[in-house]
């Protein structure tokens, strides 16, 4: 469990206000997931955003916290995809036409297939129709969707895109963008740099080609591919794959028979799963193996590329424990 305290708060060396604003709230404490939720819904994006920087940073490697990732990201969509019962049959009276909330309209009165395209910053829209499709170019856009196959895009800077409907294809390329599913087969593309995306449907299948990058999914058979540098990817899914090219990212996954593959430099790779596969063709600052394992790292011998192999149970490798190359390329304990 990621249980944050009053000690926590001051190793973070948090400021007065939030500390006092959290002694309010969690006098006892509280779980991630859920002082995240409460942050955002008070307001407060800023410290939010402070607390996933955290996490990430502290628990990235335990299993739970992908968990409790996607349960924040699961609450932050269902924020975003929030429509109450009323406004919900006010709108099937008036043949289901999308709320927007800053007045604009769409023209199309379809059931099916509904098209909309804004430039407006701060745009707000809750979309509950199947086969929508919506394009933004704002900033500070917030969208929720709960329709089944919607393909929703935005290219501005704090962009936030909720979706429960399944087969959602969402993309953004602005900074510091969230994408938040808790749909089957998600399909999410983000090409901007510190963009957060939490998936905990099945099959998702996310890219993200900026710098910072924050992943997580709790899903089965998720494929990941990050390409930018410092990228934190984390995974509690069976069957996962996760492919990294950036430097210095750092890749957690619990799931079996997980599948992750590096060529950044200095990374960090824990595959805890049974039977789960780690290759890298760049440097590895350590990695870490499950029952059943193996690794694969590369190394210059002076002359060549080699790669070095690890097998779990054979020459002292053992689950759960750091490893690294030493100067005779050798594993050793890190």
């Amino acid at each position: 469990m990621m249980l944050i305290t009053k000690q926590e708060l001051r190793a973070w060396r948090v400021g007065p206000y939030m500390y006092r604003w959290f002694i309010r709230q969690f006098p006892d404490g509280g779980k991630y997931a859920d002082v995240h939720g409460a942050l955002i819904h008070y307001g407060y994006v800023d410290w939010a955003t402070s607390l996933v920087e955290y996490a990430y940073s502290l628990w990235l490697e335990k299993e739970n916290f992908a968990y409790q990732e996607t349960n924040a990201t699961d609450a932050l969509a269902d924020v975003l995809s929030d429509i109450s019962p009323e406004v919900k049959a006010t709108r099937q009276a008036l043949g289901t036409q999308p709320l927007a909330l800053n007045g604009f309209m769409p023209n199309d009165g379809s059931l099916y297939a509904r098209k909309l395209a804004t430039n407006s910053d701060n745009f707000k829209l809750m979309d509950i129709d199947n086969g929508s499709q919506i394009g933004c170019a704002g900033d500070g856009v917030r969208i929720g969707s709960t329709g089944h196959s919607a393909r929703i895009a935005a290219s501005g800077v704090n962009v936030q895109i909720g979706s429960s409907g399944e087969y959602g294809w969402l993309s953004s390329c602005g900074y510091s963008s969230q994408i938040a599913s808790s749909g089957y087969g998600l399909r999410a593309g983000c090409v901007g740099h510190d963009v957060r995306v939490g998936s905990s449907g099945d099959r998702a299948r996310i890219a993200t080609a900026g710098n910072s990058a924050k992943v997580s999914s709790s899903g089965r058979g998720v494929r990941i591919a990050s390409a930018g540098m410092r990228a934190r990817i984390g995974s509690v899914g069976s069957s996962s794959k996760v492919a990294s090219s950036g430097d210095l990212s750092h890749i957690s996954s619990f799931g079996e028979g997980a599948r992750v593959v590096s060529a950044g430099d200095n990374a960090r790779i824990v595959a805890m799963g049974d039977s789960a596969l780690i290759a890298s063709t760049g440097s590895v600052d350590y990695f870490v193996l499950g029952k059943g394992g193996c690794a694969t790292v590369a190394y210059f011998d002076g002359q060549r590329m080699r790669f070095a192999v690890a097998y779990e149970g054979e020459g002292n490798i053992r689950a759960g424990v750091k490893y690294k190359l030493n100067a005779e390329h050798q594993f050793v304990a890190y």
